[in-house]
């Protein structure tokens, strides 16, 4: 079975022998079958000691916002809906944040500022729950009405140095702490092909 699990596991799940396979396995299984696992299933796979409050595993909904950060000289917000979600699997999410995914968003980068990193058309995650300007790492910041994917760091007089990876076309600058919203610090970047 592609789903990974042997003829002789499925055989003794059929018979009610719910130890005969673990929690990753339960999973992979629902997964291949098409089938939910929620519920009294969950909670036999859980049996040996895994936690109980799983996703189910179609994977974990964050919603894809109709909003894009500029890599450039910013770009307007006009509005924010929500326009599709995509599903990750719960492992993988878990390697990326312990944030709750109500707190995560995927939105889109538009032009070159954050090259080679970020392309026009690439999409980012972002955890909103970080918004501290004290550490460094790349963020979507908003200033003025525009919204802006760049890397921060401190600058020696208390303001903040925003950062182009595209350092030839995009020289840093330094603004008040003030004057710099973060909306979120990105953790994840989906490349267009």
């Amino acid at each position: 079975m592609s789903a990974g699990v042997s003829y002789e596991q499925v055989k003794k799940l059929k018979q009610g022998q719910t130890g005969a396979t673990n929690v990753d396995d339960a999973i992979a299984l629902a997964v291949e079958l098409n089938m939910p696992l929620g519920g009294q299933q969950l909670e036999a796979a859980n049996s040996q000691g895994a936690p109980s409050d799983l996703p189910t595993p179609a994977g974990t909904m964050i919603d894809v916002h109709d909003v894009h950060a500029s890599a450039g000289h910013g770009a307007l917000v006009e509005s924010e809906y929500v326009i599709e979600r995509l599903s990750f699997p719960p492992d993988y999410l878990d390697r990326l944040t312990r944030t709750h995914p109500r707190h995560l968003k995927i939105i889109g980068v538009k032009g070159d500022s954050m090259e080679p990193t970020l392309k026009d058309d690439d999409v980012v995650m972002l955890d909103t729950t970080k918004t501290s300007l004290d550490f460094d790492g790349l963020f979507v910041l908003r200033w003025g009405d525009a919204l802006h994917v760049k890397r921060v760091g401190r600058a020696s007089n208390g303001s903040v140095r925003i950062i182009s990876d595209n350092k030839d076309n995009y020289p840093a600058i330094e603004m008040a702490r003030s004057e710099v919203e973060v909306i979120g610090k990105v953790i994840w970047m989906g490349k267009k092909a």
